[in-house]
């Protein structure tokens, strides 16, 4: 049977970006801060497990400039790093060609790299050529592992890779020298459960992908049968479809993931089992964003593994010739099915024993993996609370730039801190024009935030994240961030973990409102700011408060008691 046909989605698609995210700053833009060159994996799932080191390096230093050299293959994984407007954007994307064979190519792309001027290069992949590229561009100081006739070209040489430690820590690892031999000082970033942050359009072309396959999310399980590797990582696809008929007999609908080189084979194993298959017809962004909703993933030792943990979803990986201790998925919400037979695991792309280590798994095992994941859901989220900046949280101050003109509504620090104490995320999400208006430049909104922060804090109060949108309201390509558009949201909500079922807006304005209907979180209305004006216009049933604190104090009465995540 052929897979349902999508239905139209009432939804508009998604803007374009307003730039290329791989075009680099005009040079009158770029800072004058240090810069660190990062070599990134060529594998998508070698990728997604070096972002931990990423964003461990990018917190112990944000005021450097982390400038990320990758293929094609991999460079859009990074986007979402260049939206990390909120935290202290710190990230710049260079692309690279998929090969620079050839001495002009070569020379064209070393000079890009000395142009860069970069301090210091992580060279992470363990090639011969990653490794020649810094050293020909004379980076002065150049860090990697050793082997493959690399060591005379690295300056500072980390321990040779191993395979009995996850591929994750030694990532870590290696940006811990990095840190600690320029600034004498270490990274502590998450090795578990890591989220790779994502767009705000990437976050919305996935919503949109849901409501034209007209699944409902929580009740779908997502399987990937491909390995680019080769047949030593695929469980065989007449079990995957056998595992799609039972989970369909448990109530589960399907989704069947993978690459353009996976289309075929997911389309047919779709019509086999009366599903849908989205393989090869999304970017690496937006399936990410659509799989931050499935309720799980069942797949090989692939990219699409290391996708579902980088969105935050129960994943169960299925390990034939590789090892789970060194690539497989973490955390409470992984499972691992590997039968450990004596041969296994042996990292050859062929088998002289018909890969028993993979045709000896049961269906019966991988579907019970999966059921008990996909019954507990995932772990760990908590509900927010998404705070408006002007005129909800600080006092209403047109076109602010300044940090000595940041003002808390009074009763706003205690109001926040109630929040938190139960265990509450706390996240503004700020439309910011002026950037884009050229009233104010990114970092005199970062030194406004940061005196926010300073306010709160000295109340108790540490926000759990700060989002912004520096686009145009009018001229420009329509941004995906922009309020009343939910992404600035849903990117919080990914990056954090939020359950946004569970999850309020308080603002006082149009923006706010379309935002937390879009994004499906309910909705206070404060008559500070302009809420006052806004308020004939909404429903009778609205919910509607004097500021922040009485809005909060109908929050806290709608949570459990005590929130644990």
């Amino acid at each position: 049977m052929t897979p349902p046909t999508p239905t139209p989605s009432p939804r508009p698609s998604p803007p374009p970006p307003r730039t290329s995210p791989h075009k680099p700053a005009p040079t009158s833009e770029r800072t004058s801060r240090e810069r660190i060159d990062v070599r990134v994996p060529n594998w998508i799932g070698d990728a997604i497990m070096a972002a931990p080191a990423l964003l461990g390096l990018a917190k112990a230093r944000p005021d450097v400039e982390w400038t990320l050299w990758a293929v094609p293959r991999t460079a859009s994984l990074f986007e979402g790093f260049l939206e990390l407007y909120g935290e202290g954007s710190c990230f710049s994307l260079e692309p690279l060609p998929p090969s620079f064979r050839g001495p002009r190519r070569f020379a064209d792309l070393v000079g890009r790299v000395r142009r860069n001027a970069a301090a210091a290069a992580l060279v992470l992949p363990p090639s011969f050529s990653s490794a020649v590229l810094h050293a020909a561009a004379g980076t002065p100081r150049r860090f990697g592992w050793p082997g493959e006739g690399r060591r005379p070209l690295l300056t500072d040489v980390g321990p040779r890779p191993r395979r009995d430690v996850h591929l994750r820590v030694q990532y870590v690892e290696l940006a811990e020298l990095l840190a600690r031999r320029l600034w004498g000082r270490g990274v502590e970033p998450p090795v578990e459960g890591t989220r790779l942050p994502l767009s705000a359009r990437a976050l919305m072309a996935g919503e949109a992908t849901w409501e034209r396959t007209g699944l409902v999310p929580e009740r779908t399980i997502a399987l990937a049968p491909g390995a680019t590797y080769g047949e030593t990582k695929r469980w065989p696809s007449e079990k995957f479809s056998a595992l799609g008929r039972d989970l369909l007999e448990k109530g589960w609908s399907l989704l069947w993931f993978g690459g353009p080189a996976e289309r075929e084979l997911c389309e047919r194993l779709a019509e086999e089992t009366r599903s849908v298959s989205l393989a090869g017809s999304l970017s690496l962004p937006e399936s990410l964003a659509c799989l931050t909703r499935v309720r799980a993933m069942i797949s090989n030792d692939s990219g699409a593994m290391h996708m579902a943990q980088a969105s935050g979803t129960p994943v169960v990986g299925i390990f034939g010739s590789t090892s789970p201790t060194w690539t497989g998925p973490v955390g409470p919400d992984a499972r691992v099915v590997h039968l450990g037979i004596h041969c296994s695991p042996c990292f050859s792309r062929t088998c002289p024993t018909a890969i028993e280590c993979l045709t000896g798994i049961e269906v019966s095992t991988v579907r019970e993996q999966a059921l008990e994941l996909a019954s507990q859901g995932r772990t760990g989220l908590r509900p927010a609370v998404f705070i408006d900046r002007d005129g909800t949280l600080i006092e209403l101050v047109p076109y602010l730039r300044c940090p000595e003109d940041v003002r808390l509504v009074p009763g706003a620090g205690k109001a926040l801190r109630e929040l938190a104490d139960r265990g509450v995320a706390l996240v503004v999400i700020t439309n910011q024009s002026v950037v884009a208006r050229g009233e104010a430049t990114e970092d005199d909104v970062a030194r406004v935030h940061e005196r926010l922060r300073e306010l709160l804090a000295a109340e108790g109060v540490i926000l759990d994240g700060i989002e912004v949108c520096p686009h145009h309201p009018d001229f420009g390509p329509e941004c995906a961030c922009r309020k009343p558009s939910p992404g600035m949201i849903l990117r919080a909500a990914h990056r954090l973990g939020i359950d946004l079922e569970r999850s309020w807006m308080i603002g006082d304005n149009e923006g706010d409102v379309g935002a937390a209907e879009a994004a499906g979180v309910r909705f206070v209305l404060v008559r500070t700011g302009y809420g006052r004006d806004v308020e004939p216009g909404l429903p009778d049933s609205a919910s509607v408060a004097d500021d922040i604190t009485i809005a909060s104090q109908e929050i806290l009465s709608s949570l459990p008691t005590p929130f644990q995540a």
